[in-house]
């Protein structure tokens, strides 16, 4: 064994036999939770596109660039525009029963701080109202999704994640079809060593029908739609996705109740968007993290062990 390494593996259990002294319990659960993000989601429809990509635009995407151009086109949905005013990550868990549990508790605690999960929801209706025939063809009111992760607790705080997603029905329209538009993240939303991310995106979809004898309330669709590494240590990071046809993924489409009013907007629906941020700790700490033996619970290791392995 290496000098160094064992100066750092005495180094490890003297912090070890450190934590062990503050007398926790052995088998008392240590409950977690992940600290609060700020974030908003907003529903984009094809005619409030360009108001509701314009606001509180990150300084480092370039409004008059091709991709951008091309992202706005898409979510306008063909639509003219006008001026309006309108993980993943499951760190959930019971604490981690093991031989070492005050020590184990204490290295999961300081892993949480660089890991951190954003979620936000927004309801509207789906469907464009038109035609009140139940033959006429569906055409979805709401285009793409768009996520914001403040960088601050006010509302004018800069936006430090930004995620756009498009939700519009397929060319079939007999789906929905889902896929990334734009990435742009500029702060990290949890502590990372040396500035790199791993980062996971997820888009789900619920509601609330009804057929002709009964109610139905489920989920529709949930769906991981991308996952990056990102480094930010040099600057911002933005990605713009493909718009073709044939990207993204079908998924099930918002269902229609029974006798609905299609002369006006229907088909009421819940978005949500999760965004889960991996940090890379610091190679101390992920030493500290394996030396611990965790029999009870390996699917929490391999998740962890997963997250770091995807890191540059």
């Amino acid at each position: 064994m290496g000098k160094g390494l064992a100066r750092s593996l005495r180094y490890l259990l003297s912090l070890a036999l450190l934590l062990l002294a503050q007398g926790v319990a052995a088998d008392e659960p240590a409950p977690v939770t992940l600290a609060p993000t700020r974030a908003v989601l907003l529903l984009i429809s094809g005619s409030e596109a360009s108001q509701a990509l314009s606001q509180q635009r990150p300084a480092g995407i370039d409004a008059s660039s091709k991709a951008e151009t091309e992202l706005l086109r898409e979510c306008a949905n063909d639509e003219s525009q006008h001026i309006s005013r309108s993980f993943l990550l499951a760190f959930i868990t019971q604490g981690w029963r093991v031989l070492l549990h005050p020590v184990a508790v204490s290295v999961h605690d300081e892993l949480l701080k660089y890991a951190r999960v954003s979620d936000a929801t927004a309801s509207g209706d789906y469907y464009q109202g038109g035609e009140s025939s139940a033959r006429a063809p569906l055409t979805s009111r709401i285009s793409c999704l768009r996520f914001m992760r403040l960088a601050g607790d006010s509302d004018n705080s800069d936006v430090a994640l930004d995620f756009v997603a498009g939700v519009r029905l397929d060319t079939s329209r007999d789906a929905i079809r889902l896929r990334p538009l734009r990435l742009f993240i500029s702060q990290g939303g949890a502590k990372s060593a040396n500035g790199h991310y791993s980062v996971a995106i997820a888009v789900r979809s619920s509601a609330v029908w009804r057929d002709e004898f009964a109610g139905h309330e489920g989920q529709i669709f949930e769906d991981t739609v991308t996952t990056e590494s990102v480094d930010l240590k040099s600057g911002s990071f933005l990605k713009y996705y493909p718009t073709d046809a044939g990207s993204g993924t079908r998924v099930p489409i918002v269902p229609i109740s029974f006798g609905a009013d299609r002369t006006r907007d229907f088909g009421r629906a819940e978005f949500g968007v999760r965004v889960a941020e991996i940090g890379t700790p610091p190679a101390t700490l992920k030493l500290l993290a394996d030396m611990l033996p965790d029999p009870n619970e390996k699917v929490s290791q391999l998740l962890i062990a997963a997250a770091l392995a995807g890191l540059p």
